[in-house]
């Protein structure tokens, strides 16, 4: 299933590279005229058909790899008839957060591949959604042929609107103020072996984060908060297989905004700042409230 998406995602780039620019070999660009009447030219988007075809073929391969190792990891000796599963308080819904996340960490991904190879930035984001959606939506029919799975409306609509949000976020200015992130460590299920699987569904060791610009919110003019500083609130579990026992953590706290950081203005900086940006991987200080209270935390 993974190469008939593929084969069909190529097919349609092929088109649009096609429609958008065989025509003057340039993606059409606007003449502006000025207040003084000086004519300024907006920047050409020439698709590079070389790097085109690099992120293809590194497409190819990493859905191959995916898919070979979530076979052995999910649906391994699993083969049954296509069906539906609703499953909306599965892992107290913290696989629907990472579906989300998913979807629009892949869109940011291929968005920049596409930027890089040429196109233009507004065809690159919704090609990027696209093959974020392609993606995703294969994942979830091999999960509705697994036995102990199913199609999961709940998964699939995640999917979509998070491929989507980066989409909002650039047709609706006040949304670019909020990223999702998302961050691992290993639980102790997995380390010793309690759980078998893949580190992907290892939910009590996941948390998903909404971090806020909080300086977009205030004067320009003001000093005492850097821009770079955000806001953080987020959301993991705790044996979350177990009805009985399982609980959730709530966390509030201070995360860094990378992209306001890490210097580069390039398109490959620009990329790589906003895929750094979709993780949190430092200790930072936040703090954590559940069934227990509330209790200060450096966490990931």
């Amino acid at each position: 299933m993974n190469y008939v998406i593929l084969i069909f995602s190529f097919i349609i780039i092929n088109h649009i590279a096609h429609s958008d620019s065989l025509n003057t070999a340039f993606i059409k660009s606007d003449t502006v005229k000025s207040a003084s009447d000086k004519v300024t030219h907006e920047k050409k988007y020439k698709i590079n058909y070389v790097k085109f075809g690099g992120i293809t073929l590194a497409t190819a391969g990493a859905f191959w790899w995916l898919h070979e190792y979530q076979k052995n990891a999910w649906w391994s000796g699993q083969r049954g008839k296509f069906h539906f599963q609703n499953d909306w308080d599965y892992a107290m819904s913290a696989d629907k957060l990472g579906h989300f996340f998913d979807g629009a960490f892949i869109q940011s991904l291929y968005e920049g591949a596409f930027r890089w190879s040429g196109f233009k930035p507004k065809t690159a984001m919704w090609l990027g959604a696209a093959f974020s959606i392609a993606y995703m939506t294969d994942i979830e029919i091999e999960d509705g042929f697994a036995t102990d799975w199913g199609f999961s409306p709940g998964d699939q609509i995640a999917n979509v609107a998070g491929a989507l949000y980066p989409v909002a976020q650039y047709y609706w200015k006040p949304l670019r103020s909020f990223n999702v992130k998302w961050s691992y460590y290993p639980s102790p299920t997995l380390t010793e072996g309690k759980k078998q699987g893949a580190f992907l569904d290892d939910y009590d060791g996941q948390t998903n984060w909404l971090s806020v610009n909080i300086s977009d919110f205030l004067s320009p003019k003001q000093t005492f908060w850097p821009e770079y500083l955000n806001i953080v609130f987020g959301y993991g579990v705790n044996h979350y297989r177990h009805y009985d026992i399982r609980y959730a953590d709530y966390y509030i706290g201070l995360d860094l905004n990378w992209e306001r950081i890490i210097p580069g203005n390039s398109e490959f900086m620009l990329w790589l700042k906003r895929v750094i940006n979709h993780f949190r991987f430092l200790p930072l200080p936040v703090l954590k409230i559940n069934k227990n209270g509330v209790t200060y935390s450096v966490n990931f």
